[in-house]
Formats: C-alpha cells, structure tokens, sequence
C-alpha cells in the first residue's frame, strides 16, 4: 500500500471578547388588514417571487392581490376584474408576453392605468428604448417591502384605497 503524503495546516484566531455587534432585523407592522388597500394585480414568471410578493402587499399593505404568471393570463385575469384592480405590478421580462407588450394590452383596456415595471435589470437599460406605452414606475428588483408598498400606495388610485 503507498504511503500518503500531504500537508497539515494549522489556523490560529484570536479569541473575541467582545460582543459583534449584529445588524437589527428588519421588522414591518402590520398596517392594514387584508383588502383594506385596493386591489392589485402582480405579473411575475419566477412563481417563488410571485407567492412572496404577493403576501407581502396583502399581509404587510393591506391590499387585495391577483396574480399571473405571464402577461397573456394577466390580460385575462384583468379583463375579469377590470373594475376592482386599481395598480399593476408587472416582470418586464417573462414569456409568451413581456412586460411592455402586457402593459400596451392593459392600457387598451384602460387607458392611464397604473403600471410599475420590476426587473433585475438597472432602471435605464429596463426602461431603454421606444416604447408607446411607459409605466408610472420602475421597482429594481430585489426590491425592499416598505419600497414595494410605498410604490403601490402611490399609484393606487385614491378611490381604491379608502376603507369600505
């Protein structure tokens, strides 16, 4: 049998005596039950980031949520609940039908309708080009909770927020 060779390494560190100092946890009241913000629908293709965000604006912003997973079933699904949908939260990037494509489809619909487009991608180069249509705004993603509320909040119309 041969004999093995190789190299032992020892690591010494030193001993910490004082407390690390830790980053506080990002804590969001609940500030609204359920269905109390207006309803809003989410257009997102990554399903994880679909179920996340979505149960951050009912839990967290009070707001009623319909979800798509593409920009065709979100037409549908918005042509079904046209009158309680208030704001839309659409992916520019996803199958079958982008960002823009659905948000032209929307407004033919409803003209002026509230649209803010998310992407991965920086602000300028998500928004670069000539498009007919263009949103109300752009959310980077991975967007903070009190950002992807406060930017719902904003351009949801005021009829829609008041409490029943």
């Amino acid at each position: 049998m041969p004999q093995v060779k190789g190299a032992t390494f020892r690591v010494f560190l030193p001993v910490v005596v004082a407390a690390i100092p830790q980053k506080p946890r990002l804590v969001v009241p609940v500030c609204h039950p359920p269905g109390s913000g207006g309803t809003v629908l989410v257009v997102e293709d990554e399903p994880a980031l679909l179920t996340v965000t979505m149960r951050m604006l009912e839990s967290i912003g009070g707001f009623r949520v319909f979800g798509a997973a593409d920009g065709a079933a979100a037409v549908e699904l918005f042509r079904q609940h046209q009158a309680e949908i208030g704001c839309v939260l659409c992916d520019l990037t996803m199958p079958r039908m982008d960002g823009w494509a659905t948000m032209a489809a929307l407004r033919q619909l409803v003209p002026g309708l509230p649209i803010i487009l998310t992407s991965g991608y920086d602000e300028a180069r998500a928004l670069a080009g000539d498009h007919a249509e263009r949103p109300q705004a752009f959310l980077g993603k991975p967007y903070a909770v009190a950002a992807l509320i406060n930017a719902v909040r904003q351009f949801l119309p005021a009829a829609a927020r008041r409490p029943g």
